[in-house]
């Protein structure tokens, strides 16, 4: 099943479950309604009764003896209906006279048959209707203070009823009682409900229509963002990484767009990255393979002499060769996680000093300074053997890209919880738009700081990655000096 039946289905499902929900308890609610209404309008009808049985009771000398029971009747007649929505007594007495008299027949009428019958008056036809049926009233019953039946029917007020107090001079001096209406019985008001029924119905399926209609156009509606998405993600799978989704969206399926979006660039760089990691990995091995070939030729044509000086120059070029093997074999272990790091309290100040004397001699011979003093003992989590390695790579390439004369600072800044090394030397400077490019591997940078020494451009990428398995992260930005400014942050103890 597609999703936009799934759409539309559920959309008529809980439009359906609503629309019941709801004409059910309106109709309840008719009904409890209905039912409160009439049983105000008996509560009204009492208030009346008692009215006149307190007029009825000052006129008679303040004794209830003295009125007689058609008086209690009449006042009870008078103030209640012959018809309504009320289960109640019916009617005594002789039946109401017809408004046409009926004819008169001498003699007992003879034994008719069904034929026969049909030649008397229409009100004399069926033995059923010879009589009219008896019309119902509201029973209403009219109580002493003694519990005395004064008038009325006689019947369990203990029950449903209502109840209004008759009184003078703000005394009770009777009780008029009636049977509270629990249902409805009447013919007009049992039509009129049905009408209600009836229409609630056609009007409950008039709105199931409208909204299956709104349910299809949404659930279409709904789903046109989710067919770009799958066509956006048709164009990922085959390899075309250039489509973008036009439409800006502020919902949750905009949210998946631009990630889309972003993983189209992403996929686009690796593989731009790719290839150019490729292209840059040939070319550094080309050269020395090159240079090496070429060599050998020479010596084998006897063109030059195969001498010490050759041997050196053959030699050079092998370790330049082993020196990006071994690169490009750290990098991939460092990349996949294979690094093995033995994490113990370090001693990062001592770190730093030795680095620094590994290095004197390279330092010296370029004809650059050093400065660093700080003889605090800061104490981080890591291994030593790979701080000292990131930390002689990064010095490497300063010392690889500082003019001579010329100079480079560390620094180190405390913070709370955190260790800031800063490395600065002289010029020639980065642009900032390239600094964070350095960490790619192989990057070349096309500018004054121009790859000077036999590496291959791998040395600060394996930097990122030993930083950042230490809970660190390393930036580049233009110094101060005029060159370019490292900086290393790492948690402390």
């Amino acid at each position: 099943m597609k999703i936009s039946q799934k759409l539309f289905l559920a959309f008529v499902g809980l439009t359906s479950v609503v629309l019941i929900a709801t004409l059910s308890l309106a109709r309840w609610g008719f009904d409890q309604g209905f039912i409160s209404y009439t049983n105000s309008l008996q509560q009204e009808r009492l208030e009346e009764l008692a009215v006149s049985y307190s007029e009825l009771y000052q006129q008679s000398a303040y004794d209830w003896n003295n009125v007689s029971k058609k008086k209690f009747a009449q006042i009870i007649r008078q103030f209640t209906p012959l018809h309504g929505p009320f289960e109640g007594a019916e009617r005594k007495g002789p039946p109401p006279r017809p408004k046409h008299k009926p004819p008169r027949f001498d003699g007992p009428p003879p034994h008719l048959t069904g034929e026969a019958r049909g030649d008397l008056p229409p009100h004399l036809r069926d033995s059923n209707q010879t009589v009219p049926p008896k019309r119902r009233r509201p029973v209403t019953a009219l109580y002493s203070i003694s519990g005395q039946l004064l008038a009325g029917d006689k019947f369990d007020i203990l029950g449903s009823t209502i109840s209004v107090d008759v009184t003078y001079n703000d005394q009770v001096i009777a009780t008029l009682y009636t049977k509270a209406v629990v249902k409805v019985n009447s013919i007009s008001a049992e039509a009129f409900s049905k009408q209600q029924l009836w229409t609630s119905i056609w009007i409950g399926l008039l709105c199931l229509i409208l909204a299956s209609l709104i349910s299809w156009v949404l659930a279409r509606l709904l789903l046109i963002p989710v067919r770009e998405v799958v066509n956006g993600i048709s164009h990922l799978s085959k390899g075309n990484y250039n489509e973008r989704f036009k439409v800006a969206r502020e919902d949750e399926l905009g949210l998946l767009m631009n990630d889309i979006d972003h993983l189209a660039m992403t996929l686009d760089k690796n593989r731009t990255a790719k290839n150019r990691w490729f292209a840059d990995i040939s070319h550094e091995l080309r050269t020395p393979l090159s240079i090496l070939c070429g060599e050998i030729d020479a010596i084998k044509a006897g063109i030059r002499p195969f001498n010490q000086q050759q041997l050196t120059s053959l030699e050079q070029e092998v370790m330049r060769i082993k020196h990006l093997v071994d690169d490009l074999y750290q990098l991939s272990l460092s990349d996949v996680g294979g690094l093995k790091y033995h994490f113990e309290p370090t001693d990062i100040t001592l770190c730093i000093a030795e680095t620094l004397n590994s290095l004197a001699d390279k330092v010296s011979d370029k004809g650059l300074s050093l400065n660093f003093i700080h003889t605090k003992t800061i104490t981080i989590n890591g291994d030593k053997m790979r701080l000292q390695q990131l930390l002689y790579n990064v010095i490497l390439n300063s010392v690889a890209y500082t003019d001579s004369p010329g100079s480079i600072n560390i620094d180190l800044i405390e913070e709370l919880g955190s260790l800031s090394i800063l490395i600065n030397d002289t010029k020639p400077g980065v642009p900032l738009d390239e600094c964070e490019l350095l960490f790619d591997a192989l990057h070349r940078q096309d500018s004054s700081r121009v790859r000077r020494s036999n590496g291959a451009g791998l040395g600060l990428t394996i930097c990122r990655n030993i930083v950042e398995a230490h809970n660190g992260h390393i930036t580049a930005r233009p110094s101060n000096l005029g060159g370019l400014c490292i900086e290393i942050s790492l948690p402390t103890l």
